[in-house]
């Protein structure tokens, strides 16, 4: 009898073990969740795009147009972080959690009656509605990535930050790169509204989670800069736009790059004049923080280059369905999530260094080999090439995010954690629009000189050929550039592991 009762303790203590390590965690799960479906929306209407151009009447000539559908979601995910982060620092990281879930909410459901409240104030379809909604949605989402890093400081042990840092930035990737699937998914069967309607259920489960098992936040008599946020704002919006016109040189591009140029300036006499900014100034004067944003910046411009070339490609190029097409990303998905942990576990036990490094090697490598795919395109090898960039996206996640918030206070990081994020979506953003501005102008150039349209059967497939082979250059061109944007990073990625943090090896 004493016996059994001692082996009963010794398992009711194990498992009590068990549970302590892992509650941290799971306390955790519900923000890594609400930061998926933020990211999911970010590309999810990669694969829905063409569906939309149909409802909305957008001709296929205006493609410039439609891709504000992805970017316009990018610049409001982006611009609303600092604020988003600092109102968490005073208000708590559970109450604005909540509500930026709500904001979320409300936008997705608008967004999925676009069509219907397009028709109720204009005759025609008015693409304005839809991209309106986006913005809305892309207000909650933004918030919810600082929101949870911050989470994290307080819910999970410091010495095991760099595992739960992983978690997010794994959640946060593995939905950027999931929305294509689901959005090709539920267009194949069902239409592209329900890529949107799907958005409800999981984020009212969220909500209702978060107020049960999640703490009570604490206020903090904090001073929030809100000219400092509109300052932000204008600027992000103004430089992604100025970005999109940049192979145009037309007026509007002097326009928002002098109003960009302007912000810019203003923000630098705010930052100068004021006791309090949109961004503690102590976060700001910290240059390994800074060094981390940099190599973060960079990272988004090349996350973006995959997760935007590889779907359209295969649908344009290669002849793959929207389901098709976000299957073929799901390879680099995977991959990605398992780098974010094998990150967090490098990180906690070799330091920042040696996850970073092989991290941006495996990047190159992947982009290396995709610089080379063509039109006979096919496993293993797209496998294997979009598993190494994954893998290397995943190992990068942990190494910067715990470099760059060693050395914050628990007062700001909800501040510090959302211009860590900024930094990548600013990439991403960046990226985007120029990258769209850039793909249009070399088409347009590699198929100047190809008749529309041709009766002869022969002359017809030349031209088709012709139009397939131009698009495979300016893919193979978004790779090239991917690979060179890595190779600069690199240095930044040694600068930033140089310096001993403790912890490190």
């Amino acid at each position: 009898m004493g016996r059994r009762c001692r082996i009963f303790s010794r398992s009711s203590t194990l498992k009590n073990q068990i549970y302590n390590v892992i509650k941290p965690y799971l306390l955790l799960l519900p923000f890594c969740l609400g930061v998926f479906l933020g990211a999911d929306d970010q590309t999810k209407v990669v694969t829905i795009l063409p569906q939309i151009m149909i409802d909305f009447e957008i001709p296929i000539t205006s493609l410039d147009t439609a891709s504000w559908l992805i970017v316009i979601y990018l610049i409001g995910y982006t611009a609303v972080m600092p604020f988003t982060g600092r109102l968490s620092d005073k208000f708590g990281f559970r109450n604005l959690f909540i509500i930026s879930l709500i904001i979320f909410l409300i936008g997705s459901v608008l967004t999925a009656l676009s069509p219907e409240i397009s028709k109720i104030f204009h005759r025609e379809p008015n693409v304005n509605w839809i991209l309106a909604t986006r913005f809305i949605q892309s207000i909650g989402g933004g918030a919810l990535v600082p929101i949870s890093i911050a989470a994290a400081g307080f819910l999970v042990p410091r010495n095991k930050l760099p595992i739960a840092y992983g978690l997010i930035g794994a959640s946060a990737e593995a939905g950027a790169v999931f929305g294509p699937l689901v959005g090709g998914a539920l267009t194949e069967f069902l239409s592209w509204e329900w890529a949107f309607w799907i958005n409800l259920p999981p984020t009212i489960l969220i909500i209702i989670a978060v107020i049960i098992w999640i703490p009570k936040s604490t206020f903090r008599d904090l001073k929030i800069d809100y000219l400092g946020s509109i300052i932000f704002f204008l600027f992000i919006a103004t430089l992604s736009l100025a970005c999109a016109q940049i192979t145009k040189s037309n007026e509007l591009l002097i326009i928002f790059a002098v109003i960009s140029f302007a912000t810019l300036i203003g923000g630098i006499f705010l930052y100068k004049a004021s006791k309090e900014f949109i961004i503690p100034k102590l976060i700001i004067k910290n240059k390994l923080f800074m060094l981390a944003n940099l190599t973060h910046f960079f990272i988004g411009i090349t996350l973006i280059i995959a997760i935007i070339t590889v779907p359209v490609m295969a649908e344009t190029i290669l002849g793959a369905s929207p389901l098709e097409a976000g299957l073929r990303l799901l390879r680099l998905t995977i991959a990605l999530s398992i780098g974010a942990f094998l990150g967090g576990v490098l990180t906690q036990r070799l330091g920042a260094r040696i996850p970073l490094i092989l991290g941006f090697v495996l990047i190159a490598i992947g982009f290396y080999f995709m610089f080379g795919w063509d039109l006979k395109l096919a496993d293993p090898s797209m496998t294997i090439h979009l598993a190494i960039s994954g893998l290397g996206f995943g190992l990068c996640i942990s190494p910067i995010t715990d470099t760059a918030m060693k050395e914050i206070k628990d007062s700001d990081r909800g501040s510090a954690s959302a211009l860590l994020t900024v930094s990548r979506m600013l990439g991403m953003t960046i990226g985007l629009s120029s990258l769209t501005a850039w793909g249009t102008t070399r088409f347009a150039k590699f198929t100047s000189g190809l008749e529309g349209f041709s009766l002869d059967p022969i002359a017809q497939k030349k031209m088709t050929d012709a139009s397939l082979n131009a698009g495979l250059d300016v893919f193979q061109e978004f790779f090239l550039i991917g690979l060179l944007v890595t190779l600069v990073a690199v240095p930044l990625s040694l600068a930033i592991t140089l310096k001993k943090n403790k912890g490190d090896r």
